[in-house]
């Protein structure tokens, strides 16, 4: 038997809630993609890269990386098309719209949560200055 400090050390491998659990997400991530152009739209590699590695949920000691959780396109896409209709100008309500609306699933699907609530401070700060560069074309 594995003493338990080795367990509590491992890596938790991350598993994504079936399709069917995670309806709202995917339809909004899906709708972002019609209206946003796909992941070839200028610019937007690059914003989804920067949204992958910089920002994360935090549950306990554990960060989450979006580009792990398969989020981080679909943020891209998301942000890209609420920015334009924005007149392409960074505001604290597009930011806070975006994170109330999205839903994590956890537990299978057995419930989920805002991502607003599952990240930190730090992690939001770190969206808003990505968001920033984005419509600064600085990215």
């Amino acid at each position: 038997m594995m003493p338990r400090r080795a367990r509590a050390s491992s890596a938790i491998v991350p598993r994504a809630a079936p399709k069917d659990l995670n309806v709202f997400v995917e339809s909004f991530f899906d709708l972002a993609n019609t209206v946003a152009g796909g992941r070839d739209a200028g610019g937007f590699n690059r914003l989804s890269d920067r949204i992958g590695e910089d920002v994360y949920v935090q549950v306990h000691e554990w960060r989450l990386y979006t580009r792990d959780m398969k989020f981080a396109d679909g943020l891209a896409k998301v942000f890209a098309v609420k920015l334009a209709a924005n007149g392409n100008k960074f505001s604290d309500d597009v930011l806070n719209e975006v994170l109330d609306t999205v839903r994590v699933p956890m537990g299978g699907g057995k419930s989920d949560a805002k991502l607003r609530d599952l990240c930190p401070s730090a992690s939001v700060n770190a969206l808003r200055n990505i968001l920033q560069d984005y419509v600064d074309d600085r990215l």
